[in-house]
């Protein structure tokens, strides 16, 4: 069946078997998107004081309130500032807010669903831990090559802190951007697309919409930072389709995240975030991506040890399969 029939059965993924006519329903998905923003949106704040407060008293200014959050939290936004007890702190507060939003509405999907929050992350019986650890492992080996063709001067990790010490505590701290990474992959690749699947099982709208809901989510529109993000998306609703879980997906996507706060621009200063350089390393991302999945597919030790079976795998589909599939 070769390239086409992989492509068609994605469609028909592992990861959607359950999605069913049930989430078609109008009034559950307006009801489950208003609601689940709201719980995200008080999950956020309570992550944002929970990670300032203990901040706002260790520098006196815990009697002044909201206030004195607001201050911290201005502290935690000067781009000039590069201490990295700061920087620290922001990846952290980065991570706790970002990161609860999709948690909060994704486990009020669940519950308006009747469905396991397991089945958002993963058609396997169990979270594949290892298939997360090859997905960073693997997308390192990919990606860093494409950063580092696409960039000039010393990385941010050679001067982020004055001593080896704070470059290391910055090191260890990017790893606070895989639960982010999770976060950003249970919201897009394990709500929206299976909700998109309720209503077509197209592989391009089923992608695409994904990855393009995703780049326009950062609110970031520059022309290259915005494709830049599409291509990761539809890398990662690939891989998240094919392997019938989000888990290579988080494992990628952290690894880029991880690289670009270490090779290219540090973690909170503004600025674009394309990753990978120029169409041409956007070129060679998707290839990677592409190359990683269809390895672990494909090389039985590695899908052995990642710990996947071949009934989670997107199996090809012939034309005829699909015909009356609406």
């Amino acid at each position: 069946m070769g390239v086409f029939g992989v492509w068609r059965g994605l469609g028909w993924s592992p990861f959607l078997a359950d999605v069913n006519q049930r989430d078609r329903d109008p009034a559950r998905v307006a009801a489950t998107i208003i609601a689940g923003a709201c719980v995200g949106l008080v999950a956020s704040i309570a992550c944002w004081i929970l990670v300032l407060a203990p901040y706002t008293f260790m520098v006196g200014l815990a009697g002044e309130g909201m206030l004195g959050l607001g201050k911290v939290a201005l502290m935690f936004e000067d781009s000039h500032n590069h201490d990295p007890g700061i920087t620290v702190l922001r990846i952290i507060e980065s991570t706790a807010t970002d990161g609860a939003f999709p948690l909060a509405f994704v486990s009020l999907a669940a519950v308006m669903t009747g469905r396991p929050f397991q089945h958002y992350l993963t058609a396997a019986r169990h979270f594949r831990w290892r298939l997360l650890v090859m997905g960073l492992a693997l997308s390192f080996l990919t990606v860093a090559p494409l950063i580092l063709a696409g960039r000039s001067g010393h990385p941010p990790m050679a001067g982020v802190a004055p001593s080896l010490t704070g470059r290391m505590i910055y090191a260890l701290a990017a790893v606070l951007l895989i639960p982010s990474a999770a976060a950003e992959e249970l919201m897009f690749r394990g709500w929206l697309m299976r909700q998109l699947a309720a209503f077509t099982r197209q592989p391009a709208v089923l992608i695409f919409g994904t990855a393009i809901a995703f780049s326009a989510a950062h609110f970031d529109f520059t022309p290259d930072a915005f494709l830049n993000r599409v291509v990761m998306g539809a890398g990662f609703a690939y891989m998240t389709l094919r392997l019938g879980g989000v888990e290579l997906a988080i494992g990628a996507h952290a690894a880029n995240n991880i690289l670009f706060i270490l090779l290219v621009q540090p973690f909170g200063v503004p600025g674009s975030e394309a990753s990978a350089g120029p169409w041409f390393g956007d070129l060679g991302l998707a290839a990677g991506y592409l190359a990683i999945t269809e390895a672990i597919v494909r090389i039985e030790p590695l899908r052995h040890w990642a710990g996947v079976v071949k009934s989670e795998i997107a199996a090809p589909l012939a034309m005829p399969a699909l015909i009356g599939s609406g």
